[in-house]
């Protein structure tokens, strides 16, 4: 930060290799924020070494069509319908987190009078991907006493873009979350523990932005984790199916939000199945953002010692609580040797059904 180490290839893999978990913030006794001095670092290596602000050709378009919802989520659908053919073999590796479909849940029940404001943040790569945790998360949360709104205009959170170092780009993504939540009440829910450590960090990030510094605090003060939530109403009833279940947990959930207690908590609640806490539950899966697009044999070396682990308890059913998780877990089945491989699935849709069992006898 001083200028005193030289922006180039030594200091861009130093920067590089880390996986942006922020385990070691919380480890800090001394409270060091060292993703401030990453992301400073970051910024300077792509003003003064322009290799560092070239990107293999997936991370790069992956962070051009987070900005695009829409379009993300066709160009997945696209890919799974296109993930047979003969890609090449550094596309090939991650057909795996490809074909994933949604579960179709029933319209939200009306919440009834008395009902508590909560306004849902839908994110980008979960909305495209893995639609059916959000919907499972908003029927829990309405059952829980909660009405849940959806603001029109939201988009990606900017995580992704300040993971690769652009700056500027997520905070042009967080101003436009920003003025959709105008005029929203309640605490701003999420089911994606890497966007909630972003959201969560709006304040910090538009600190020096006079027309939004204010308004980005306030927001990043009502930022909820949905487990968080449905933990702190009154309790819901879960049945289970005879599994045996383990949690992968979102680092950002624990090491920034610090609720990475809830999950667990909650998994405990159900009848019927048993749950294993893994023992690198709140470690960093290797996704990182696009980090397993561009350091794979780092993270593929990660994602198979955590598979691991999996197969050692033995689980037959991993959950997780980010998109990014998912996507790697689901390769990590792949790969595994277990046999039979185990399932992936978001928590909220696990819950949801665990729920709809409870209710229905």
């Amino acid at each position: 930060m001083r200028g005193e180490v030289a922006a180039g290839p030594l200091l861009a893999d130093a920067l590089d290799r880390c996986l942006g978990c922020r385990a070691c913030e919380s480890a800090c006794p001394s409270g060091v924020a060292y993703h401030r001095i990453r992301q400073a670092g970051q910024d300077r290596l792509r003003r003064a070494w322009p290799p560092a602000r070239r990107l293999p050709f997936l991370p790069r378009q992956a962070l051009r069509l987070v900005r695009r919802p829409r379009r993300l989520a066709r160009a997945l659908s696209l890919a799974a319908r296109l993930r047979r053919l003969p890609w090449p073999p550094g596309w090939r590796r991650y057909a795996p987190m490809l074909g994933y479909r949604p579960q179709a849940l029933p319209p939200l029940p009306d919440p009834g009078p008395g009902a508590r404001p909560a306004a849902f943040f839908t994110g980008c790569v979960q909305e495209a991907m893995f639609a059916d945790a959000n919907r499972a998360a908003e029927a829990l949360l309405t059952a829980a006493g909660y009405r849940v709104q959806r603001p029109e205009g939201q988009g990606c959170c900017g995580a992704l873009a300040l993971h690769a170092g652009r700056v500027e780009e997520a905070k042009s993504l967080a101003r436009a979350n920003l003025d959709a939540f105008a005029g929203t009440e309640g605490p701003v829910v999420n089911t994606a523990g890497g966007c909630g450590a972003m959201l969560a960090e709006y304040g910090e990030l538009l600190a020096g932005d006079p027309a939004y510094a204010a308004r980005a605090r306030a927001f990043a003060s009502r930022v909820r984790d949905w487990a968080t939530l449905l933990r702190e109403a009154p309790p819901l009833p879960f049945r289970g199916e005879g599994r045996r279940v383990t949690l992968q947990n979102s680092c950002h959930l624990v090491h920034v939000e610090g609720a990475g207690a809830d999950p667990p908590a909650l998994l405990r609640t159900v009848e019927g199945d048993t749950f294993l806490p893994l023992p690198g539950q709140d470690q960093c899966c290797g996704s990182a953002g696009v980090y397993n697009l561009t350091h794979p044999d780092f993270a593929f070396a990660i994602l198979d010692g955590r598979m691991a682990e999996v197969a050692a308890l033995p689980a037959d059913l991993v959950l997780v609580n980010n998109p990014g998780c998912q996507l790697q877990l689901r390769l990590g089945a792949a790969r595994t040797r277990q046999t039979p491989p185990p399932e992936v699935q978001h928590l909220a849709v696990y819950l949801y059904r665990a729920w709809i069992r409870a209710r229905d006898g």
